[in-house]
């Protein structure tokens, strides 16, 4: 018997090749892009869950409450991971982590840039990393130990056992010998915690000092923690307060300053901006390329069921005879449900042949290293996709056809559209609705980018190009950053000296999201006021091309200026100063400092976020003497910032990596575009732009494919009455535009749901902007236009084939 099932689904499928190809392209390319993306999301969602225990596993997040709200930060300080040790009793072990480089050894002749975080004892008691040599007990116990990994091994090592060999690094004024203690297998993609080598943090010697390591307000990296199994975060959390009391002492104030914890399952998928040392997705990503799956789904199972629909003219006698053979309702339903099954497999085989050739470009567009492994949950969402699209193409079709009366239908009472035009075009409908919907969404973000790329940013990036310089590590921050400039200093005046150079400067920190430090100081009437900071030397006004309003620029000249600072016109607005080269910032603290000038505002931030008060400093002791907070976003080593002529970026590459060897002989050299420093802000949003859009012009080549087939069908039942129109004159023209008005009904409702649907979701993605452009009115007519010019070409084809039919071809059997 079941084998008699499929053999006549399968003799069903071939009869019927059109129908039958089309479904299998439309379900194939729904199931190809839908199976890379709800991997995807398995793959996001799955992130840290590797670690064992890891619902005992929690990040600190420090909470500072000021007028102007609550500032949050996975930025900790170092003393926080030993107290909570000591504090709590649910605490089972701590770890610091805490990013740090320095120049390595490669060879006896070259040295390279080495990562690294610098973490506790007992990083591995918490996290479940898996270590192929070594004791997690022993590892990282010694300070001049470290761990690292396989692929770092090969680098240094090459197929050597690398346990107990030296690498030697930069840690303060000196190289230092650090001895491998273990060896880890190379770290799994859905870890959020992405590292090259562990050493401990004891090595925070040389470059905190003793009086920074031990305050409370001062943050370096971030803190995790392990509880004892039962213990709950809410436990600690409640302590929390209490201990900042009996720590902090006369500083303390209720409600200031507090710290919560974070399960370590949450840090992945963050909506926030703030996601510390670690890789983090946004959970509305995830959601709307899920959302964007099942749509591609949805539309290719309404093709299968319309056509199904469309075809049971040709059906009904079939269900006829079967049931007048004996067949029940039963065996008709599971009959054509097995020809919806066997399409699905198929188009399931072909969709996972798709989506194993698109994995390279998905993984190249959100840099990822997705694979497709099938193991038992990705086995089980392969098998619930064909079940549900068995059910969802198939179910009515089946239903609907195996309740037919068969005296009806052998008697040829029953009306050629069996009374369901209203579903079928109903469904056609709403293809064209998605269709339109992600059309126009992708018509917004589009625009909303563009007006991004082209917006002045009130700097120039053009041909800037960021060359780093070799950290200073030191116990005083102060003359870190000062001897760094030095350094940095030297390299500026030999690049000022080359004809290819327009200007050069200098900068700690560059642009985007958090790359500004924070900075804070109580004013005269104890209230809080906040700004951001940058420290720069050399041409850095004219290397970026600033704008001074009022006053000057810093003096280039090292040494000069040291007291005075810039700011911009944001800074002056908030302290409500007409004329700010007559004023003196407004701290309790700060000592000797000059306002020289002010720069026209900039977006020191990506186009996210508001512009905000800003200082431009040359010497950190003018800044540091009087602020009562400091967040640190970006690297201490300064960059050198140059800009070149011409657009040889080759040849000016050259030229500065040749003087980078005569300034720096034993230092690797490196740089990056301003440009694309800047860009690499929206690359999310980019990406899910070029999501949507091949989601999108998939959605149209489904929704295409079933117009056409459905017209064909549409025509195909209603040939008679082609052929009776010709012969009473009708005019090709008045035919083809008899079907051409059912199918314009479809598109332009289509059009008129879709493009205002669009307008309202995706205010909320534009939301996020500081900036903000939408489509003009014309853009959205244009793509009405083109829909409804889409539709008549497909149907118009169709139909004039039609007419050209000699009637009496169609007539005679009558």
């Amino acid at each position: 018997m079941w084998k008699n099932y499929f053999k006549i689904a399968i003799r069903n499928l071939s009869k019927n090749k059109l129908h039958t190809g089309i479904n299998l392209i439309g379900l194939s390319l729904g199931l190809g892009v839908s199976i890379l993306i709800f991997f995807f999301v398995q793959f996001e969602s799955g992130f840290d869950t590797f670690h064992q225990e890891s619902e005992q596993i929690f990040r600190i997040e420090r909470h500072q409450v000021e007028e102007g709200g609550d500032l949050t930060s996975f930025s900790t300080p170092i003393i926080a991971a030993p107290t909570f040790e000591s504090e709590f009793s649910q605490v089972q072990y701590t770890t610091r982590m805490i990013g740090g480089s320095a120049q390595a050894y490669l060879d006896d002749e070259t040295t390279q840039n080495q990562s690294f975080l610098m973490v506790g004892a007992d990083f591995l008691e918490i996290f479940s990393f898996p270590l192929l040599q070594g004791t997690k007990e022993q590892v990282l116990q010694d300070k001049f130990g470290v761990v690292i990994t396989e692929e770092v091994s090969k680098k240094y090592f090459g197929d050597d056992n690398p346990i107990g060999k030296s690498i030697r690094m930069r840690m303060g004024d000196n190289f230092e010998e650090y001895q491998v203690t273990g060896l880890l297998k190379d770290l799994p993609t859905n870890s959020s915690i992405q590292f090259e080598m562990l050493i401990n943090d004891q090595n925070l010697d040389f470059s905190v000092d003793e009086d920074s390591q031990n305050s409370w307000f001062n943050v370096y990296g971030d803190t995790y923690l392990k509880l004892n199994a039962g213990q709950t975060k809410e436990s600690v959390e409640a302590g929390v307060e209490a201990m900042m009391k009996k720590v902090l002492g006369e500083e303390y104030v209720e409600g200031e300053y507090v710290f919560t914890l974070q399960p370590i399952s949450e840090m992945h998928l963050t909506e926030s901006s703030n996601y510390g040392m670690i890789e983090a997705t946004r959970p509305t990503l995830l959601w709307i390329l899920a959302g964007i799956a099942f749509l591609i789904l949805l539309i290719a199972c309404i093709n299968f069921t319309t056509m199904a629909i469309g075809r049971s003219t040709t059906r009904a006698k079939e269900v006829g005879v079967r049931k007048t053979m004996g067949a029940d309702f039963g065996q008709l339903v599971f009959q054509f449900l097995t020809e919806a099954f066997l399409t699905t497999l198929a188009a399931l085989i072909l969709g996972l042949i798709l989506a194993e050739t698109l994995i390279p470009t998905f993984n190249d567009l959100f840099e990822k290293e997705l694979s497709l492994v099938y193991g038992p949950v990705q086995i089980l969402i392969l098998v619930g996709l064909v079940i549900l699209i068995t059910a969802m193409a198939g179910a009515y079709p089946a239903f609907f056809m195996s309740s037919l009366k068969p005296i009806k239908v052998l008697k040829g009472n029953l009306s050629i559209r069996f009374g369901k035009q209203a579903l079928r075009k109903g469904l056609v409908a709403f293809q064209f609705f998605i269709s339109f919907l992600m059309i126009a969404s992708t018509l917004i973000m589009v625009n909303q980018m563009e007006a991004i790329r082209d917006y002045d940013l009130g700097f120039d990036q053009n041909m800037v190009v960021l060359v780093d310089i070799p950290e200073v590590p030191s116990t005083s921050f102060v003359k870190s950053i000062n001897e760094g400039f030095s350094q940095a200093e030297l390299y500026r005046q030999a690049l000022q000296k080359r004809s290819e150079v327009q200007s050069a400067g200098i900068t700690i920190a560059t642009y985007g999201d958090d790359a500004f430090w924070d900075g804070g100081f109580p004013t005269p009437e104890d209230e809080q006021f906040n700004f951001r900071l940058n420290f720069v030397g050399g041409e850095y006004v004219k290397t970026l091309g600033l704008e001074i309003v009022k006053g000057r620029d810093l003096n280039p000249t090292p040494g000069s200026d040291s007291s005075a600072v810039l700011i911009n016109e944001t800074f002056a607005k908030a302290m409500n100063w007409d004329d700010p080269l007559g004023e003196l910032l407004p701290s309790k603290r700060i000592g000797n400092h000059e306002i020289v000038g002010v720069v026209k505002d900039f977006n020191h931030n990506s186009l996210y976020k508001d512009i905000e008060p800003i200082i431009l400093a040359k010497s950190p002791e003018t800044i540091f003497s009087g602020i009562n907070m400091l967040m640190i976003h970006s690297a201490t080593n300064p960059k050198v910032m140059v800009k070149g002529h011409g657009s040889d970026f080759e040849s000016f590459r050259i030229m500065l990596e040749n003087e980078w060897e005569q300034v720096f002989p034993l230092e690797a050299f490196s740089f990056s575009f301003l440009d694309e420093t800047v860009q690499k802000q929206y690359v999310a949003d980019e990406r899910l732009g070029k999501m949507v859009f091949l989601a999108a012009c998939i959605a149209i080549l489904i929704a295409a494919m079933g117009l056409f087939a459905m017209a064909a069908l549409s025509i195909a039942g209603r040939t008679k009455e082609i052929g009776i129109r010709k012969v009473l004159g009708a005019s090709s023209w008045s035919i083809s535009w008899m079907f051409n008005k059912e199918f314009l009904i479809i598109t332009i409702a289509g059009v008129l749901v879709g493009l205002p649907l669009s307008l309202y979701l995706m205010q909320t993605w534009i939301a996020q902007f500081a900036i903000k452009s939408w489509p003009s009115w014309l853009n959205f007519t244009v793509l009405g236009i083109a829909g409804i010019l889409f539709t008549l070409l497909i149907v118009s084809a169709q139909s004039y084939r039609a007419t050209q039919m000699n009637p009496v071809k169609t007539l005679k059997d009558e």
